[in-house]
């Protein structure tokens, strides 16, 4: 995938996952917890999810024939060897040489610290134009994971003129922007600009997560100038309030009302970000930390895929300030996308409006935004054609099998 180079192993070379004291205290809690839950779910007096009412009876069935002193010690054994293995996996990936090596894409533009990259400098001329809009929250290189495995090298190699839109790092006049700033003063004047450079030929927009809802809004406002040909959504959320946790309310006001308003600066780093993240699905470091731990050969292909993907995870500019309030106030607490309640300067974002052509792409495990969320947008745009992907969120754009299905699906879409 890239290069390594040769390091000291008793030297780390890496701090994460991030927020690390979070991610090892939780597995901590979690093991701890499921050999201490033994003994009171045997008697009944452990409160069970009704989902799961059934398993649990049938469970305690199948404990009954056994010595339940014997038992808790295998439990809590069981519970010993996988807190040891999802902290020998964190070890093996902070100790791993692994560094991601790409080379950058041709700079075709850049308007403040918004950066437009140019994947296709040699394709044909008459190749359909396509500008792809990455989350904030996350660098834009996932798109662009390594030299063999890039969605927007193989756009290229499949005769599209892909442009990526890099935001970067936030400099003195972003660090003010919202939301509608950045679609007003950065992704709308990057569309204008593109299309104008390729003789008035029209842009097919594709926004990944929430690019989608960037894109969407730019597609919106600039559907009078007849300048986009078509949008497509990847893991783009709309109803913020459909298929997410029970905790996700008292875990918005716990930001807003004391980590968002106790920042002075006006950015947040990534770090403060990852603990949001990280509550929407509290056992995944675990779970992926031990199954790393099992990938055999330090060289192999899945190992170094997996740390390329891990350290993009923990990497990242900070946010300004206002867009990550626009997030999780407008978004996810208000739900204004659905609701109709979302502005961006004089316009109202109405999916309903939208009379160009599309594509919605929902994965089909994904825990940042559930299926749901997506969907809401599939019923708001019923003339958008519409697939499903196996994967999660970031899988199903950059793991080692999207090469084979969805790029090669979009490249299709866009001709």
């Amino acid at each position: 995938m890239t290069d390594e180079k040769p390091h000291d192993d008793s030297q780390q070379i890496r701090s994460g996952p991030k927020p690390l004291g979070l991610h090892v205290s939780s597995a901590m809690q979690n093991w701890a917890a499921a050999a201490a839950a033994f003994p009171l779910f045997h008697l009944g007096g452990l409160q069970i999810h009704p989902d799961l009412k059934r398993a649990a009876d049938d469970l305690l069935k199948d404990m009954a024939p056994y010595d339940l002193e014997k038992l808790q010690i295998i439990i809590m054994q069981k519970a010993q060897a996988r807190l040891a293995g999802t902290l020998a996996g964190i070890t093996r990936y902070q100790q791993h040489p692994f560094q991601r090596r790409v080379t950058p894409a041709a700079l075709f533009d850049k308007i403040g610290t918004t950066e437009i990259r140019d994947y296709g400098p040699a394709v044909k001329k008459d190749a359909p134009i396509a500008l792809v809009v990455p989350s904030l929250v996350n660098p834009a290189y996932i798109l662009d994971l390594a030299e063999d495995h890039s969605f927007m090298r193989r756009l290229a190699a499949r005769n599209i003129h892909p442009y990526l839109l890099d935001w970067t790092n936030p400099g003195t006049e972003e660090k003010a922007f919202g939301l509608e700033d950045y679609i007003l003063h950065r992704l709308i004047p990057a569309i204008r600009n593109l299309q104008q450079r390729h003789h008035t030929k029209k842009i097919n927009l594709i926004g990944y997560c929430m690019g989608g809802n960037l894109s969407l809004a730019a597609a919106q406002i600039l559907q009078s100038e007849d300048i986009i040909e078509s949008l497509t959504l990847i893991a783009t959320p709309w109803d913020f309030h459909a298929g997410q946790p029970a905790h996700m309310s008292n875990l918005l006001d716990y930001f807003l009302k004391t980590i968002l308003s106790d920042q002075k600066a006006p950015t947040i780093p990534m770090d403060i970000l990852q603990l949001f993240f990280f509550s929407l699905d509290p056992t995944l470091s675990d779970r992926k930390f031990r199954k790393f731990r099992e990938i055999s050969g330090p060289k192999s292909e899945d190992m170094r895929h997996f740390i390329a993907i891990e350290d993009w995870a923990n990497d990242g500019a900070p946010l300004a300030m206002r867009v990550a309030h626009d997030c999780l106030f407008k978004w996810y607490q208000k739900n204004q996308t659905q609701n109709n309640g979302w502005q961006v300067g004089d316009h109202v974002i109405d999916p309903g409006k939208l009379i160009l052509p599309g594509h919605i792409i929902t994965p089909k495990a994904d825990r940042i935004v559930p299926a749901a969320s997506a969907m809401a947008l599939q019923e708001k745009l019923p003339h958008f054609t519409h697939s499903s992907e196996k994967g999660g969120h970031v899988t199903m754009i950059a793991g080692r099998k999207s090469s084979a299905t969805l790029w090669d699906k979009i490249a299709y879409y866009l001709k």
